[in-house]
């Protein structure tokens, strides 16, 4: 049922917080809403009172965006008051709410944008009518127009900085694959650092972005130097120097007006703290304290990643390079932040989406439909508070995926693969919203920054070298280049191969394979009739390990 109200009067004052208007009223859900051209965004949502699990799209899924009570007020721009009932055609902008109310806002100057205050009881509220009174006696709606007006305009130019990060990713992808995950990590390392440093969090957004950024002038290098698996020439060196020019005139032009400093962070990635950098030769702290970061973090990412032309280079031999450039290539408090990151990721848990409120990340959407399974590349990433996931390829028939069963999500991080359930909500031709996200990864599920070499031995009598990325109680991951592939539910033996010697052997089923890249693929193995002995010496070598090179880097640094 809805009702309309008409001529609610009352100074309009913004002098009290929406939060603890919303606890005086008891209130379990209040937001801010924009709609633009009948597009509903969730601008601000204020936390519950009551029932924190309340959560709102941005923008409202495509599903329910023609009825319900913020589609009907923007239509009459007269607050609107719905009450839930079981014949009810009205869908509630979140199932728990039983009653709700919107008070629409427009101004002339923007004709085609309205915003909308939205508050949400799952009980009967006993005072609708002092609820409205009280709201407009304490706050100015046209204060709260603009404020809704600025988030807009401030996430708008966060889809578009996103949207070109997607473009360029799968630019990489195609036609740059040794540097896959590349900026990725990058950018984990840059904000890890900069934590160490104490920057404020407006900071660690435009250096995560940035970091994101740093080798965008790449794409106007010639592919075949960029993937050249020897040394380069002379020329070829002095054209790949280029794209760091290259990179400051791109980001200049796409994210300038938005992040001013951003292209000179990208610019400077390439000095050296003693001045025998490029492009400019600067030198101290002449160079941005976000560059000096971007490099090392670059550095450790170069040495630490696998390429089809080197192996990875061990986390002690990484802290003995950045010792050794220290002060000369780095700035000197910068390794020594990043040392402490390192020697805190040396083994760190599997629950990796905790790890930044804000970034993207490579994944792939798995969605259980009663017309089939359907796989989506694409990227995963949060903004607000909330998370999506955005495809990169095709849908062929949106409306057969609204009636989704399960979903479950894999992201890629730190050159390992992570697998969440989650629920899908979709949004527009290639978007979801992403609730519920709960890790598939045991407590006792770790991830390793060290090279674990292992033997799989196939049942036609293959010898095949893998690397181990993450150990739980239960299975590993591996990865393998594709020079070999193993096929889904095959049963084969592994020989774990440690540096002491010993030698541990599983008997394990391959239950799942993602392509990392045209080079490789990351495989979970999960393990049959393992004995609590073998699991306790894989786990007390994993241990061992983190001891000494935590003694290892103490020494170093």
């Amino acid at each position: 049922m809805l009702t309309y109200f008409d001529n609610i009067n009352g100074a309009l004052d913004l002098t009290e917080m929406l939060s603890n208007f919303k606890t005086e009223f008891d209130i379990n859900c209040l937001s801010i809403f924009l709609v633009d051209q009948s597009k509903i965004y969730c601008i601000k949502k204020i936390d519950a009172v009551n029932d924190t699990s309340c959560c709102y799209p941005s923008p409202v899924s495509r599903d329910n965006h023609n009825n319900n009570i913020i589609y009907f007020a923007c239509n009459s721009l007269k607050p609107l008051y719905h009450i839930a009932e079981d014949d009810d055609t009205i869908v509630s902008m979140e199932k728990d709410i039983v009653e709700e109310v919107c008070i629409p806002v427009k101004i002339e100057k923007h004709k085609d944008i309205t915003v909308c205050i939205y508050f949400g009881f799952n009980y009967k509220a006993k005072n609708i009518t002092e609820l409205l009174s009280s709201f407009f006696n304490k706050f100015n709606l046209f204060d709260i127009y603009y404020y809704a007006l600025v988030k807009y305009d401030q996430l708008a130019d966060t889809e578009k900085i996103l949207k070109f990060l997607m473009v360029f990713e799968d630019n990489i992808k195609s036609n740059q694959p040794s540097m896959k995950m590349h900026t990725v990590n990058v950018a984990f390392w840059s904000i890890e650092i900069a934590k160490k440093l104490n920057f404020s969090e407006n900071d660690l957004e435009k250096l995560y972005y940035a970091a994101l950024y740093h080798d965008i002038g790449k794409i106007k290098v010639k592919n075949s130097i960029i993937n050249k698996e020897g040394p380069l020439t002379e020329e070829e060196y002095e054209e790949v120097k280029r794209h760091a020019d290259y990179g400051y005139l791109i980001t200049k032009e796409l994210i300038g007006d938005i992040y001013p400093d951003i292209p000179l962070w990208v610019r400077d990635h390439h000095e050296k703290y003693d001045g025998s950098g490029y492009p400019n030769g600067l030198k101290g702290t002449d160079i941005p304290l976000s560059s000096r970061i971007i490099k090392v973090a670059d550095v450790i990412d170069v040495l630490y990643s696998p390429r089809s032309y080197k192996k990875s280079i061990s986390v002690d031999k990484i802290i003995d390079e950045l010792k050794r450039c220290c002060g000369k290539d780095f700035d000197p408090q910068v390794v020594d932040a990043a040392i402490e990151v390192i020697n805190e990721k040396i083994i760190f848990y599997a629950d990796i989406l905790n790890l930044n409120n804000e970034e993207v990340l490579p994944a792939n959407l798995s969605l259980n439909t009663y017309k089939g399974i359907f796989n989506y590349d694409g990227y995963f990433y949060s903004k607000e508070g909330q998370s999506y996931f955005k495809c990169t390829n095709a849908i062929e028939d949106v409306q057969d995926l609204c009636d989704i069963l399960s979903a479950s999500l894999i992201v890629e991080k730190l050159n390992s693969v992570y697998e969440y359930e989650v629920e899908a909500t979709p949004i527009d031709e290639n978007t979801y919203l992403l609730s519920k996200i709960r890790s598939h990864e045991g407590r006792n599920s770790v991830s390793i920054l060290w090279d674990l070499k292992a033997k799989v031995l196939t049942l036609d009598g293959k010898d095949i070298e893998v690397r181990v990325a993450r150990l739980s109680a239960d299975y590993l991951l591996f990865v393998c280049d594709n020079t070999y592939s193993f096929n889904t539910g095959s049963l084969v033996e592994m020989k774990l191969l440690f540096e002491d010697g010993e030698v541990l052997t599983l008997n394990g089923r391959i239950t799942y394979s993602y392509s990392a890249s045209a080079a490789s693929t990351y495989y979970k193995y999960t393990f049959i009739n393992i004995g609590e002995m073998t699991r306790d010496k894989l786990f007390r070598q994993i241990f061992r390990k983190q001891i000494n090179l935590r003694k290892q880097l103490k020494f170093l640094h």
